[in-house]
C-alpha cells in the first residue's frame, strides 16, 4: 500500500509520498520494500505521484515522459493530464485485455480476478489569459475508473491509506498557507503520523513542490529537517495538554 497526499498552497503545491511497497495478500504474511519510486516531476509545472501497482505506474509514466520529451511544447497540467489519460488506457487496453476493469469474483478460486489497481494524483499550473502559469489544480485517475480525470476542487488530493491523513489535512489544511515553508510540513506530518499506525505506509518521504515558476524535489536532507521540525512541533502539542 502506500500514501499519497496533494495539497494546494497560496505560492505553489506540495505533493508527498511514502516508499513503501507491499507485497502479499494485506491479511497474511506479506513483505516490504521501502525503495519504491512514486513521485516524479513531468514538465517545469507539473508532477506526479502514484499507488497502487507500482511497476505498472512507472512504466505508464516513463512512457508518458517519452512522448512529452518528443512534443517539448507541452505543458501545463490539463494537458500532461490529457497525455496521462490516454497512455495509461492504452497502455491497460494492450497489457489486459481480457481481464475485467474492475476485480470480480473468479469461478475457478473463488477469489477476485481483475486489472491490478493503479491511481495517479497529478498536480501543476495551467496558463492564465496572459500566458502565465497561475492557475493551479490537482487531478487524480485510477483504473477502476478507467483513468477518467477527476479534478480536485477543494484544495487536497488523498490516496492509498487515506484515513489518518485525511482527518489531519481535514483538521489543519489551510490553503492561504505557503507550500513549501507550511504545507509541506503538514503532508510530511500526515504521511509520518499514517506510517506510525499502518504498516503498509513508511519509509523515506519524497516531495515535489510545484510553483508558477517550476518544480523541485526536496532533498533526503531537507525532509529529514522538516521531520526533525514535525516532532518538537509534536512535542509542544502533547506538553500543551498536561500542568500549566
Amino acid at each position: 500500500m502506500t500514501l499519497l497526499i496533494a495539497v494546494k498552497g497560496i505560492d505553489g503545491m506540495v505533493l508527498a509520498a511514502d516508499s513503501r511497497g507491499t507485497f502479499g495478500d494485506p491479511r497474511g504474511v506479506t513483505a516490504q520494500n521501502d525503495s519504491i519510486r512514486k513521485a516524479f516531476i513531468l514538465t517545469s509545472h507539473v508532477a506526479a505521484i502514484q499507488a497502487g501497482s507500482a511497476e505498472l505506474g512507472a512504466m505508464i509514466l516513463k512512457q508518458v515522459q517519452d512522448a512529452l520529451a518528443k512534443q517539448p511544447g507541452i505543458d501545463g497540467v490539463e494537458s500532461v493530464v490529457a497525455v496521462i489519460h490516454k497512455t495509461a488506457r492504452a497502455s491497460y487496453d494492450a497489457w489486459f485485455p481480457s481481464l475485467p476493469q474492475v476485480a470480480l469474483p473468479s469461478p475457478q478460486t473463488g477469489g477476485l480476478i481483475g486489472r491490478p489497481d493503479l491511481t495517479f494524483i497529478i498536480g501543476g499550473y495551467d496558463k492564465n489569459q496572459d500566458g502565465n502559469f497561475t492557475r493551479p489544480a490537482i487531478y487524480q485517475l485510477n483504473s477502476a475508473l478507467n483513468f477518467a480525470p477527476m479534478i480536485h476542487d477543494y484544495g487536497f488530493a488523498v490516496a492509498g491509506v487515506p484515513t489518518y491523513a485525511l482527518y489531519l489535512l481535514n483538521r489543519l489544511c489551510e490553503s492561504d498557507r505557503k507550500a513549501e515553508e507550511e504545507l509541506a510540513h503538514l503532508a510530511v506530518y500526515a504521511i509520518s503520523e499514517t506510517a506510525s499506525q499502518d504498516g503498509k505506509v513508511g519509509g523515506p518521504i519524497r516531495v515535489v513542490i510545484v510553483t508558477p515558476t517550476g518544480s523541485k524535489e526536496l532533498t533526503d536532507d531537507e525532509v529529514e529537517k522538516i521531520k526533525s521540525s514535525n516532532l518538537t512541533k509534536a512535542k509542544s502539542l502533547r506538553d500543551s495538554f498536561y500542568g500549566g
